[in-house]
């Protein structure tokens, strides 16, 4: 015994942190998946991208340089919404870690909850980080494409 008493109030504030700490457990596992999702959509991408390539060279194929930009566009998109998932789930988490420990925090998660502190979808997609690095990608490997199969003439050769 420590020597301190068990009071109800000791006991629920205890319990309140201990709630609250696996609450924040819980959201930041969420948080770190997201941010795994949207960093493997911007490593498949190049991968894609590069499997175009090299189709788009192959002989004897109808390609046409339109399909970078559909590829782009659903990795482009995918990478903006799991961003976006990741920022709302990150504002929740800084709600119940911002209140004090003698707030009780709803440990519920719905879409009325996310929806509140969601950003729009359009507003993500264009930060400089998301549109610059897959307009780059989409741009880059069109290019390459062209090249390679003749049809944009180098023009300093």
């Amino acid at each position: 015994m420590t020597g301190r008493p068990h009071t109800a109030t000791a006991l629920a504030t205890a319990e309140q942190v201990a709630m609250r700490l696996g609450y924040l457990a819980i959201v930041q596992g969420i948080v770190a998946r997201l941010a795994t999702s949207a960093s493997t959509m911007k490593a498949a991408s190049p991968a894609v991208m590069a499997a175009l390539l090299v189709f788009s060279v192959s002989q004897n194929v109808r390609f046409h340089w339109a399909l970078f930009g559909v590829a782009g566009a659903v990795f482009f998109i995918f990478h903006g919404y799991f961003l976006q998932q990741e920022r709302a789930f990150r504002a929740l988490y800084n709600d119940a870690a911002d209140r004090a420990l003698a707030d009780v925090v709803s440990m519920k998660i719905d879409a009325r909850r996310l929806a509140e502190v969601r950003e729009p979808l359009r507003t993500v997609l264009c930060r400089p980080t998301v549109w610059g690095f897959h307009l780059a990608l989409i741009a880059g490997f069109t290019v390459t494409s062209l090249f390679a199969q003749g049809t944009l003439p180098c023009c300093w050769m």
